[in-house]
Order: structure tokens, then sequence, then C-alpha cells
């Protein structure tokens, strides 16, 4: 198969995108010391703190296993850390720490930055059509 017979695939695309775009940002993110998917977590916290580490899971599309690695080093640096549930022994909730919350307030000026160029680089007209189309597919595939 020859690559521009790779390229008429919207998966292929899609991945060659993402790819540029997770290699950036990991750029960007470097400073804070936090990869892509630690980032998602503190920006969860940020907006809801205390959940459990499944609600957590659920909101960054990060399985159990994953996750369980990603808050432990999360928790080494400070950034968050662990309590049992009072109500529910079982459940474990995950809170930011200040310095955490830091970290994600730097975050959030990184991601809203990286946003805006995707947006722009999406072109004036398009951002609405690919963000449907992007959401057709995410709810049309299982």
């Amino acid at each position: 198969m020859r690559m521009k017979e790779l390229n008429s695939y919207i998966c292929f695309s899609m991945r060659a995108a993402m790819k540029k775009i997770d290699k950036n940002l990991t750029v960007l993110l470097e400073d804070l010391g936090v990869s892509i998917p630690q980032s998602f977590i503190l920006l969860s916290l940020l907006e809801e703190n205390g959940v459990t580490l499944k609600e957590l899971g659920n909101r960054t599309l990060i399985d159990s296993s994953s996750m369980t690695v990603l808050v432990d080093k999360l928790e080494k640096d400070e950034l968050v850390e662990r309590q049992l549930d009072p109500q529910d022994r079982r459940a474990i909730r995950v809170l930011i720490t200040r310095r955490g919350r830091e970290i994600a307030e730097k975050i959030t000026v990184i991601a809203n930055d990286f946003n805006a160029r995707l947006y722009q680089l999406l072109g004036e007209g398009n951002q609405k059509e690919y963000l449907m189309a992007v959401k057709n597919i995410t709810q049309g595939l299982d």
C-alpha cells in the first residue's frame, strides 16, 4: 500500500494529526513536568476536586490501570493526594493540592493558547463543521 492510499483513510489522517498534536503539546507541558494525560487529570480536578478514581477515569477517558500509574506519579510529585471516601470505604477520592492547583492553572493557559492555535489552523468557517464531524464520529462508534 502506498502512502497516498493511506492518507485517503480518515483514521490515518486523524492519527497523523494527533501524533503532531501530542508532540507539540508534550513540548509545551515539558517545563511543568507533566504529561498530557496527567494534565487532563489536573484540569479535571481543577474543575471538580475530590472525585473518585473511577469518575476521573471516565472524565479523562483514561483506563483504570493507566489512571493508577498516573495518579501515583502525580501524588509522588505532590500535585494530588488520595483520600478514602468516608461514606464508601472502597472508593478513593483524588484531591488536587495547592501546588497541583498552581500547575493546573498554568496548564489552563497553555491549553487555551494551544486550542486557539488549532482553531486558527482549522481556518475560519471550518471550525464548527470540524467539531460537529468529530462529535458524529465519537457518538457513532462504540
